[in-house]
């Protein structure tokens, strides 16, 4: 009777998940906010499944949607915008985790009383920028593939900073021992050291798709790979989202790529992803996220009013520290529709809520306040980034953003060229 009840579920939010992308067409209502909704409609608030039901499931499936997702968005990636693109990725992000951390610490401290370390903790949580979140997203919105591809850089390296400095946080607070250096060292070697797996991994793939291809149904053999690369990359202390992303950069473009083109050895043993199989890879992203996002509003827990409020707080805060950076840090040849989505797009994902759940695994004293005001964080911008798209989708938002870009390009003239193929 359960499995049926299950199987009645899953189907039906496919089905939704078809209809919110149709109202989005329509409505420019972002399908990310009522798939959420539903997921808290189902967890904290009637309380009908629980992350608990899923057991080690939910995270196996998380992480396989975040292999996926971040494998499928690197074979869109154009590898000559990427170079444009990625000196600003790296400043607006590294600028708006530095921020988020430090004003969130500032925030926790008066607000909840929170130890600099703690509120070092809840910062580094609150700026993980989720990657599943922002990229199917960023796929039905009308902006540049520059801005595209600068934003779905920068929330990868939100999202490996947010964990890599949270667990370190959290290893401080337990140890009462600061080793800035050697943090900073072990997230660079995280980073090069993905990256160069990811290369590796694409052009070994790559040769062997040919070979790959004569066997049966081997549609699924490139998706299972991807996963085997990104555990790989977290079983040797590396980065798994990074070596996924460009794994996928890097078989996406594997025929631009002009040093290959000098490697006569490599000249035609390297294919590329055939049609069919980026279709597949598609249809697979649109199935992963659909769950995915309703797992995240299951994943909420709220006990505390007050916590709740702080929550909201600290989002509406990140979220104007945000406009401010954007304002600072992005090329003054952006359009301004484009900045304006620059401007919000900080939604919080499950990491987030993993990070949260391991802080109080950890057995830290704030681990509750931590957690909560985490969860709250998660939604609250979730439903901050899709109303706020929705209101610029409309055009409802164009005088002020008009003042806040004053010398930009005129919002609806990003607005009427749609993303390109």
């Amino acid at each position: 009777m359960e499995s049926a009840v299950a199987i009645i579920s899953v189907s039906a939010i496919i089905f939704l998940a078809h209809l919110f992308g149709g109202l989005f067409e329509k409505t420019r209502v972002p399908d990310v906010l009522p798939l959420v909704l539903i997921g808290v409609l189902l967890g904290p608030v009637f309380h009908l499944v629980s992350p608990e039901d899923f057991g080690h499931v939910g995270a196996v499936f998380t992480a396989i949607a975040l292999v996926i997702i971040l494998f499928d968005c690197g074979l869109d990636l154009d590898i000559a915008m990427l170079g444009k693109a990625v000196m600003p990725a790296i400043r607006l992000g590294l600028i708006t985790f530095a921020i988020t951390v430090g004003t969130t610490v500032l925030l926790s401290s008066y607000v909840l009383k929170l130890g600099i370390v703690d509120g070092c903790i809840l910062g580094c949580i609150a700026a993980a920028v989720s990657p599943p979140v922002v990229i199917p997203m960023l796929a039905k919105l009308r902006v540049t593939d520059y801005t595209r591809t600068t934003l779905i850089l920068e929330c990868t390296l939100c999202e490996v900073l947010g964990i890599v400095a949270t667990l370190a946080c959290v290893q401080i607070e337990k140890a009462d021992n600061i080793q800035p250096t050697v943090m900073v060292g072990n997230i660079i070697a995280s980073f090069v050291l993905a990256a160069v797996l990811g290369v590796v991994a694409a052009l070994v793939w790559s040769s062997v798709l040919k070979i790959i291809r004569r066997v049966e149904n081997s549609i699924f053999c490139t998706p299972a790979f991807v996963c085997m690369v990104y555990a790989a990359a977290e079983l040797l202390g590396y980065s798994g989202p990074v070596a996924t992303l460009v794994f996928g950069l890097v078989l996406g473009n594997v025929r631009e790529i002009k040093i290959l083109q000098k490697v006569p050895s490599l000249q035609n043993e390297v294919v590329a992803l055939t049609h069919q199989e980026k279709s597949f890879f598609a249809a697979l992203v649109f199935f992963l996220k659909s769950l995915f996002f309703v797992y995240v509003g299951i994943s909420m827990q709220f006990d505390s009013a007050y916590l709740v409020v702080s929550a909201l707080v600290l989002t509406a805060w990140s979220m104007l520290m945000r406009l401010i950076v954007t304002r600072m840090v992005m090329p003054l040849t952006t359009a301004t529709y484009d900045l304006a989505i620059t401007s919000v797009m900080v939604p919080k994902g499950l990491a987030a809520a993993v990070l949260a759940s391991l802080v109080s695994q950890a057995g830290i004293a704030a681990a509750p306040i931590i957690r909560e005001v985490a969860f709250g964080v998660i939604l609250f911008s979730i439903c901050a980034v899709a109303t706020m798209t929705f209101l610029i989708e409309r055009g409802w938002l164009d005088g002020f953003y008009a003042y806040i870009f004053p010398h930009k390009a005129a919002l609806t003239e990003a607005a009427v060229a749609g993303p390109e193929a």
